[in-house]
């Protein structure tokens, strides 16, 4: 029984990593005002992407990792040029990105790869044990011995953190998110932070979107983000925009998507459809307890204009 707890909490841990890396993409783009609503589509463009060059480069997953994140950063740029300089409002551009995105993954897979009866596989992700750590009982097999994407993920967690809370840089981030129009006043270049926001918090959700294929199946299918993008979504509010609690809240939420496999595994008495319902009803659950006392950044997907006398 003991093992058993010890591999879920593991594999929950792992399978956190694409929760905490959407999580940090939509804390950096929303602390400079730009609202992803694209995640969905952009994860499976950029898994697609990942898939595809590390599978025509003979297996190299860090290229893979590149091409994942210069989707997400193409879909960041795209994303910053039609709500920053063309003012256009970013739930209507990133809902209309999210189905481009969706088409370009398949696209791209059935160009490169077409109908095959079995798809082709790419070498996954294989656990670090970091020495003398990983031997702690129940606590190395979990935190000690994962893929370095898990490291990755925590380390970005924290150095986000650190930008916006403890450098001057970051000040000025958040307060072209807060209030684009005072920032203005005071020299920060509103277009230029939330068009870095935009891209940068892109190329991460490229990075989380990669992930997928080489952790959960070494493989690309159009059902592969299978509604993490939108999940996403609430991990950040649960979080309130800050990259450590939704750090520890994308651990929440991915111990209930692996609850629901682990029940399906030990033959609960429970349908499985409502075992695979889980993780999107903690989902509803969280929302609806903590979206009213949530504080959004205050420019949180509103335009700024200069030469408008309201924002």
């Amino acid at each position: 029984m003991t093992d058993l707890v010890t591999d879920f909490f593991r594999v929950a841990v792992a399978v956190s990593v694409p929760y905490i890396l959407g999580g940090q993409a939509m804390t950096i783009s929303g602390r400079s005002g730009i609202f992803l609503v694209f995640n969905e589509g952009v994860m499976l463009a950029s898994a697609s992407a990942t898939f595809l060059a590390t599978f025509l480069s003979g297996g190299n997953i860090i290229i893979g990792l590149l091409a994942g994140a210069a989707m997400g950063g193409f879909f960041g740029l795209v994303m910053g040029y039609f709500s920053i300089t063309l003012k256009q409002n970013q739930f209507v551009v990133g809902l209309a990105l999210l189905v481009a995105a969706v088409g370009i993954a398949n696209f791209m897979y059935s160009v490169f790869i077409g109908v095959v009866i079995k798809p082709p596989q790419i070498p996954t992700l294989l656990p670090v044990h970091i020495p003398l750590l990983s031997d702690i009982p129940y606590l190395g097999p979990v935190l000690f011995s994962q893929n370095l994407m898990f490291y990755f993920a925590v380390i970005l967690s924290i150095l986000v953190w650190a930008f916006l809370y403890r450098t001057r840089y970051g000040l000025n981030f958040r307060s072209v998110g807060e209030n684009p129009r005072v920032a203005d006043s005071l020299g920060i270049n509103v277009s230029l932070t939330r068009y870095a926001g935009a891209v940068a918090g892109g190329i991460v959700m490229g990075i989380a979107g990669g992930y997928l294929p080489l952790y959960f199946t070494g493989t690309y299918t159009p059902s592969l983000v299978n509604g993490r993008g939108w999940i996403v979504i609430a991990l950040t509010l649960f979080g309130r925009w800050n990259p450590i609690p939704v750090m520890l809240g994308a651990l929440l939420f991915a111990a209930a998507e692996v609850f629901g496999i682990y029940g399906q595994i030990l033959n609960l008495p429970v349908p499985s459809q409502f075992l695979l319902m889980i993780p999107f009803i903690v989902t509803l659950a969280i929302l609806v307890q903590t979206y009213r006392k949530t504080e959004l950044p205050e420019g949180l997907a509103k335009n700024y204009d200069r030469e408008s006398a309201e924002d």
